[in-house]
């Protein structure tokens, strides 16, 4: 079956301002619906009649009911789930040289799956990569982890047919299971945060990338007490950023010096209510030193386990993010001593879900691409 209901779970709403559309995977929702659902938490604010679904069919027919592709079926049914049937679905073919016909009621879903049945380790570095190329809209690059992207033609597409200021911001990430596997990656369609959001900012961080996507350096800025977000200080830190990641190149431990710097982040973060609990994500953490909700995507499994060299297939998780070897790793880094480590880590072993507060600082974030010419 490629679609159950039961497999859309309700989960508490996130309205987010300017929220345009999704990147949704399109393998059946016993598999898929779990990711679904998280990424469908987000909701727009602004009001819509229309969603259009760009996907690319990996068959010559119909493969349900010889009606449907699956690669729109599953996002189409998964979306009329949560949003209803008051709203009008149209599927759009991923190959077609034509662009889409946008206005401000409707929305745009790219129906997309990641890696088919690569060595587990092979997948998540293929499928990083691809992740940050498909936000830099680096689309047309011939590169091998272009090809962990099912189907590249669709973003080609989007990004036809979408104004410049609008971008993907990565949100989930899950895998199926056992040895041959396919991965899932979500995103939400988002527009370039304006000066005025970033000057509501509490932190904003830059992260600077190689052509082969490959972060290279990453600082980030505090806004505390007086001190605000300034256009200065952000081109500052920005400067700062590229210099060290072509001179030094911390992330990669001084090594690929000679491959060129592409692309860089600006990720703009605010402080979260303590009452909210943790989404892996959507959220940053603040714990003696501080991950970005990308580090999340990249590097854990759902339950709150990192990924280690070792593991050669994902851990499924119906239990939420276990936050303690979150906050282990955030010690470590921060250079906590080695009895305060082991006692916090302690302390926190059995806490499976986790809010703000009780030394913990959860911050949404808003993101800005941007090609280094």
């Amino acid at each position: 079956m490629w679609f159950d209901t039961k497999d859309i779970i309700k989960h508490d709403i996130i309205p987010v301002a300017d929220l345009h559309g999704y990147v949704l995977p399109h393998a059946s929702t016993e598999f898929t619906g779990g990711i679904i659902s998280h990424t469908l938490r987000f909701r727009p604010v602004k009001k819509f009649n229309k969603i259009l679904i760009i996907y690319y069919p990996s068959s010559n027919k119909p493969d349900i009911d010889n009606t449907y592709y699956h690669e729109y079926y599953v996002p189409w049914k998964s979306l009329e789930t949560v949003f209803g049937t008051a709203i009008m679905y149209k599927g759009i073919l991923g190959g077609s040289t034509s662009t889409l016909s946008l206005d401000s009621q409707t929305l745009v879903v790219v129906s997309a799956d990641f890696s088919h049945f690569m060595p587990f380790q092979k997948a998540i570095e293929m499928e990083n990569k691809a992740a940050h190329a498909l936000m830099f809209r680096r689309v047309m690059d011939n590169v091998d982890y272009i090809d962990a992207v099912d189907d590249i033609h669709s973003f080609r597409m989007l990004y036809k047919s979408i104004p410049d200021n609008w971008l993907l911001q990565w949100i989930g990430r899950t895998r199926s299971s056992g040895i041959k596997a396919v991965g899932y990656l979500t995103f939400l369609l988002r527009e370039t945060p304006l000066k005025i959001d970033a000057a509501k900012a509490n932190s904003m961080f830059v992260t600077v990338f190689s052509d082969k996507m490959t972060p290279r350096e990453c600082l980030g800025e505090w806004f505390i007490g007086t001190k605000k977000w300034s256009p200065s200080i952000e081109k500052n830190l920005i400067d700062k950023v590229l210099r060290l990641g072509s001179t030094t190149s911390r992330l990669t431990g001084g090594l690929q010096l000679n491959v060129p710097l592409t692309n860089y982040t600006v990720t703009y973060l605010y402080k979260e209510n303590t009452t909210t609990p943790f989404v892996r994500g959507w959220h940053g953490l603040l714990h003696n030193a501080f991950y970005l909700p990308e580090v999340f995507l990249e590097n854990t499994f759902e339950n709150g386990t990192w990924i280690k060299s070792i593991n050669k297939e994902w851990q499924q998780s119906n239990n939420g993010f276990n936050i303690s070897e979150t906050l282990k790793m955030l010690d470590i880094k921060s250079g906590a001593g080695t009895r305060r480590r082991k006692s916090k880590s302690k302390s926190k072993k059995n806490r499976k879900f986790i809010k703000g507060g009780n030394g913990i600082t959860l911050f949404t974030s808003k993101v800005a691409h941007y090609t280094i010419i």
